[in-house]
């Protein structure tokens, strides 16, 4: 069985219909078959064939955006067993004591050995523990998971690795504070890097839980955090507070469905901004072009470029001036050819940035006289300069208002009129649903996906469209 638990994004939704939409459309084809809020587990057809497939793991970690670790599974126990070791009320010690002499025989048979987590005993080693829950607000990860399951798994893992022979065992020790109070994240991807964790002696085991059981995996990359932050925060210029963030350009980049020859496929950002998504499609090898209105912008979108290609040292890309434009995306066929681009990625005007909850009649006027007929004609110049059956990925607002619901451009009305299709972003039929209500997709075809924090007024809808 090739099985391989991805850890996901903050946003489970996003990160699952990214994803799953690579494991369709990719060469690495696959389907996601369990999930909770904070993991996937995937089972690929063929990815074991290949000797390298590690390098495999390392590329399609690179390429998504809303995965921070890919581990390899070594184990499974039922949700029953575990529940049954660690209960959140203990009645019958004695049943508790056997349930967690099964787990412990688990431990010791997929630690060390051949096919273990090490494959061999080292004279010094070192693990970490991550638990990743079901969920992070139920009270069984908070009083139980963190309180019981990780301290016995630091002293069970630490005794079995002494018992096999080695001479110094050292584990991550979490912040008491934390462990105490039930609060508690697991180990994020730079603390893989800083503590080295990805080499032999090394490890971190993840336990990641589900409605069905825990899987027991091995980390065998992870996401650079450190990179994306540098090329989030010191590139010259950026809009800190309408800017995309890099986790959100790389997935809109990957609903493209632009997984193979990436160098020769020609990508557009028509509302390029400061280069955001522009930046991210030359780091994942496209041919970008841009325009925008605000002729600023397209000159720090190039210093940004300029900046990343010397970061990057590579060459600049020919003829860059007459890639990134000052101009209009209502009149992009006026210097792009027919069927020019691949595809098209962006984020349109959203709008003002409210600091404060506007009137409902304040927005639905924005919306109805300014932003429809934008995106209106947008659309339409996109369906000339796209080739046949190619993809839009953009970005639209929804508008908390002091007085009313929600608003929303009618983005389905303005596709088909433009003779475009609204593409679902998560198939049912691929993923098995989930009964907890936090977790369940209640559509079978979820057409959209919200990106918000807590209290936004202006939040990010994220759709794909395809030319006819």
């Amino acid at each position: 069985m090739e099985r391989f638990l991805f850890v996901l994004g903050s946003n489970f939704r996003m990160s699952i219909a990214e994803l799953d939409n690579y494991l369709k459309h990719s060469q690495n084809k696959g389907k996601i078959i369990d999930y909770s809020a904070n993991i996937a587990i995937v089972e690929f057809e063929k990815l074991r064939q290949d000797k390298q497939y590690i390098n495999k793991l390392m590329k399609i970690q690179f390429v998504l955006g809303g995965c921070q670790k890919i581990a390899e599974i070594y184990d499974f126990i039922d949700i029953k067993t575990i529940q049954e070791a660690f209960p959140l009320h203990i009645s019958k010690f004695k049943s508790v004591e056997k349930s967690r002499d099964k787990v412990i025989r688990i431990l010791d048979n997929l630690i060390i050995g051949k096919d273990g987590i090490f494959p061999k005993i080292y004279e010094s080693m070192f693990f970490a523990v991550s638990i990743y829950p079901n969920l992070y607000d139920e009270k069984y990860y908070s009083d139980v998971l963190i309180k019981h399951l990780l301290p016995f798994l630091n002293k069970e893992i630490m005794e079995i690795l002494k018992r096999k022979g080695a001479i110094k065992v050292l584990y991550y020790q979490y912040p008491e504070k934390n462990i105490k109070l039930g609060n508690l994240n697991p180990i994020f991807p730079h603390h893989i890097i800083k503590y080295e964790l990805l080499k032999e002696n090394r490890a971190e085991i993840i336990f990641g839980f589900t409605e069905e059981g825990v899987y027991i995996a091995r980390t065998f990359t992870t996401d650079d955090p450190n990179f994306k932050r540098k090329i989030d925060e010191e590139r010259p210029f950026k809009e800190y507070k309408s800017a995309i963030s890099p986790k959100l350009a790389k997935i809109m980049l990957n609903f493209l469905n632009l997984f193979m020859n990436r160098e020769t496929k020609k990508i557009l950002d028509p509302f390029i901004g400061n280069g955001t998504i522009g930046l991210f499609a030359i780091l994942h090898d496209f041919q970008i072009y841009g325009v925008d209105i605000d002729a600023k912008k397209v000159k720090n979108t190039l210093r940004n470029i300029y900046w990343l290609i010397e970061l990057l040292e590579e060459e600049l890309p020919p003829l860059l001036d007459k890639k990134v434009l000052n101009y209009d995306a209502r009149n992009l066929s006026n210097v792009f050819e027919p069927f020019f681009f691949d595809g098209i990625c962006t984020e349109p005007d959203l709008g003002p940035f409210y600091k404060k909850k506007p009137y409902y009649t304040q927005v639905k006027e924005l919306i109805e006289m300014k932003l429809e007929p934008l995106y209106d004609k947008f659309f339409r110049e996109a369906y000339q300069i796209l080739k046949p059956k190619c993809r839009l990925c953009f970005i639209s607002p929804i508008i908390n208002t002091i007085d009313g619901n929600d608003i929303h451009v009618n983005i389905e009305k303005l596709a088909i009129k433009n003779n475009f299709i609204v593409v679902p972003l998560i198939d049912l039929t691929r993923i098995n649903n989930k009964s907890n209500q936090k977790l369940k997709f209640r559509k079978k075809y979820v057409k959209t996906l919200i990106d918000a924090k807590k209290g936004q007024i202006t939040k990010r809808i994220l759709y794909v469209l395809e030319k006819k």
